[in-house]
């Protein structure tokens, strides 16, 4: 009860009511999850279109006593089906994280409340403890509702069984979604608390979005912007130049849209025989030190964010 009751999770409590009922974050997340309902669909629609069509020609083939050949279906990794759901992570996911991250911030400074907050005995810390914790607790619900997506659409496939294995890699998935949408919502706070203005806070984390969602990827494997939002050209391998190989070797560990596209695809089972991610450190060591560094940055930001001034300075 003593936890229930203490400063961090009041704000934490408050600030993720506060921000459910902003509409731009309830479009947003509503997209996300449709969006996410419509990958699973579409994987199912395709294997089960698949595994009708193969049942009737094994039975055909049977009748005429012709060999049966296997089920196509069983010849790829059932994982691969969710590989579209990447795709709208680092879309959709990326961005809606961005604006709950922004708005657990912008709503207290555009509310002006920050004095009142600032004159209880709570601390700098545990203001900044509950923001983090409220945007965890956020972004983990929408990473569950796609977990509950994905692993209902594996158990009303008939003709998929996955492994304990494969269990363990869409586990794998989702937790790389969780850190991805957790950095970018991270950044979000960050600008929040330390933008001058409202619009400037929102602005400058969506344009680094925009820049490690195309520009990066483009740099690094010459991708251009509709080819970095397909999941399988997306891993193509880069022209063989000095231009791309210096690119991809200095700016691949800051490239964390490829280091989220090569992870899932490694997870899900559709990453392309010798292609692999063009930074030397591996995708899912970059997400956790980039997710690690944004933390450290939002909470810096947090706690030497001024509790005098009620509105933004500008």
């Amino acid at each position: 009860m003593e936890g229930a009751s203490s400063p961090g999770w009041l704000i934490a409590r408050q600030s993720a009511c506060f921000v459910l009922r902003e509409r731009t974050v309830a479009l947003l997340s509503g997209m996300f999850v449709a969006l996410v309902l419509i990958s699973a669909w579409l994987g199912w629609s395709a294997t089960s279109t698949v595994n009708r069509i193969y049942l009737d020609a094994a039975a055909f083939l049977q009748a005429a006593g012709q060999p049966v050949p296997t089920n196509p279906v069983l010849d790829i990794s059932p994982l691969s089906l969710m590989r579209n759901m990447s795709v709208y992570v680092a879309l959709i996911g990326a961005l809606s994280a961005i604006v709950i991250g922004n708005r657990l911030i912008g709503l207290d400074r555009k509310a002006g409340v920050l004095p009142l907050i600032g004159s209880r005995p709570l601390g700098r810390n545990a203001y900044a403890g509950g923001k983090i914790a409220a945007l965890t607790g956020l972004i983990l619900t929408l990473a569950a509702v796609a977990a509950l997506v994905a692993v209902a659409t594996f158990l009303l496939l008939p003709a998929i069984t996955l492994t304990g294995v494969q269990w363990a890699q869409l586990a794998g998935f989702m937790a790389v979604t969780t850190l991805y949408m957790g950095f970018f919502g991270l950044i979000g706070l960050t600008a929040g608390a330390c933008a001058n203005s409202e619009t400037v806070g929102l602005l400058l984390p969506v344009t680094l979005w925009l820049s490690l969602t195309f520009i990066l990827p483009q740099l690094t494997a010459n991708l251009n912007p509709t080819a970095a939002i397909n999941p399988i050209s997306a891993l193509a391998a880069p022209l063989d130049t000095n231009f791309f190989y210096w690119a991809a070797h200095i700016l691949g560990p800051f490239s964390l849209a490829d280091a989220y596209k090569f992870a899932s695809a490694g997870l899900l089972d559709y990453l392309p025989q010798g292609i692999a991610s063009p930074s030397f450190i591996p995708p899912v060591i970059t997400l956790v030190l980039a997710t690690g560094v944004a933390g450290a940055i939002a909470w810096r930001a947090l706690t030497r964010l001024s509790m005098t001034q009620g509105e933004y300075n500008v």
